[in-house]
Parts: C-alpha cells; structure tokens; sequence
C-alpha cells in the first residue's frame, strides 16, 4: 500500500499501515513547518535521514540531525520544521497496545477440563 500526498511543508509518502501503525516517509522543503497539533491516542517517533528537523512541543523545543530520533506522545501539542536544506525523515505514528485488553469467557487449565463455553447446558 503505497500512497503519495502533497503537503504545503513537502511529500508525504505512506510506505505501510494497519489498524496499530503507520510508516510514512516525508519529503520536507526548506524553511517549511506543520501545523501546531496534537493526537488523542497516537504516537509519532520522528527519525531523520537527511537535514535537520526540529521538534517544538508544548514542553520544549529538540533539533535532530541525522541519525537522530525522537517520539512525541498522545495528547502532547507539537510541529516540526525544517532548516535551509531539505529534510528526509521516516514517521511512525503507532497506538499503544494494552496488554489488559483481554476478556475472557473461561479459565484456562489443563486441556481435560476445558468447558465449552458454547455448549448449551439442561
């Protein structure tokens, strides 16, 4: 699944994506930035290839060069922008798995006391 759109910051290529995440690699112009935004429940971790991207969010401020990362997280206001030169970056915008997201209609056990918990009883 490959999908291309134009921002007024640059390109967006979409490489992958499922209902837990998705991969996008950005094109950026120079002197360009995002809106001031935020995500009720996903995630984005921001890598740089190429150029310098910076990061504000309502914590601070972080620039990254090359080889450098950073996550922004649920909830929390941010942009990016990028310097005089092109910027390529890969994107990962995820959603935290909850490993309490599990309802159970029996118990588990030893397999001679599995109880169907379809059968219909008398």
């Amino acid at each position: 699944m490959y999908e291309r759109t134009y921002k007024t910051w640059g390109q967006r290529h979409r490489v992958f994506e499922n209902d837990l995440c998705e991969v996008c690699y950005l094109d950026l112009e120079p002197k360009q930035r995002c809106s001031f935004h935020f995500h009720n429940s996903k995630s984005n971790l921001f890598f740089v290839i190429m150029g310098e991207l910076t990061i504000k969010t309502e914590w601070g401020t972080v620039v990254l060069k090359p080889n450098e990362m950073f996550t922004v997280h649920p909830q929390d206001k941010h942009e990016f922008s990028t310097g005089v030169q092109p910027t390529r970056i890969i994107e990962v915008a995820y959603v935290k798995l909850d490993p309490e997201d599990i309802y159970r209609s029996s118990i588990g056990g030893p397999t001679e006391e599995i109880i169907d918990p379809y059968a219909q009883t008398r």
